[in-house]
């Protein structure tokens, strides 16, 4: 099962595209998008609904290593001709310990580091409270050693496939001061399918 296309994603192509929105790459990195990363739940539980009942169960556990870099990046997408209004999108990378690993169906695989995508809503001029300051869009990802993914580096040259993450957990974080999962995905071998947080111990 294959996931469908982040629409909200496409959007943000196509306004860029179209010059509706500008975007910079050098703004003042805020130490707290690292200590986001840092914080991001080392161990969890889910389960992928089954139609036929008696949901799967996975599992994954981590410790961090070094970061890739050495802080994260950004990028600021502008809202108004001015200037004054943009989303903050901040990028960071940090690889993983030997023993970090997804466990599924009693198979055991290597988790090589944790990739996140955020977006810093403070300056967007929001004005509801349902619009959160900070969204983590996190990925656990198995068997990328050099942490360079998704983008195969070699695509399309010498690959016919342009992703290179076949394994990774992913999941969104609206509120970093617990760090809650939701919006939950697994990939596993290139399928894709949605879980939800066990109510049966881990770390929930």
């Amino acid at each position: 099962m294959r996931a469908p296309v982040d629409i909200r994603h496409a959007f943000l192509v196509l306004v860029i595209a179209t010059g509706l929105l500008g975007a910079s790459a050098d703004a003042a990195v805020d130490p707290i998008y690292r200590e986001f990363t840092q914080r991001v739940r080392s161990s969890g539980v889910f389960e992928i609904p089954m139609a036929s009942g008696g949901n799967q169960k996975f599992e994954y556990q981590f410790a961090q290593g070094a970061p890739r870099t050495s802080e994260p990046t950004t990028t600021d997408i502008y809202l108004d001709t001015t200037g004054d209004l943009f989303v903050r999108r901040f990028f960071d990378k940090i690889y993983l310990k030997d023993g970090s690993s997804i466990v599924l169906n009693g198979e055991r695989i290597p988790l090589t580091c944790v990739v996140i995508d955020g977006r810093d809503n403070r300056f967007s001029g929001k004005d509801s409270v349902l619009i959160p300051d900070f969204v983590l869009r996190v990925y656990l990802v198995a068997n990328d050693y050099t942490c360079t993914g998704p983008i195969n580096p070699q695509w399309p040259q010498s690959s016919g496939r342009r992703e290179t993450w076949e394994t990774y957990l992913y999941f969104e974080v609206r509120d970093p001061t617990i760090m809650l999962p939701a919006e939950i995905k697994l990939r596993y071998r290139w399928n894709e399918f949605p879980a939800i947080v066990s109510d049966a111990g881990g770390a929930f």
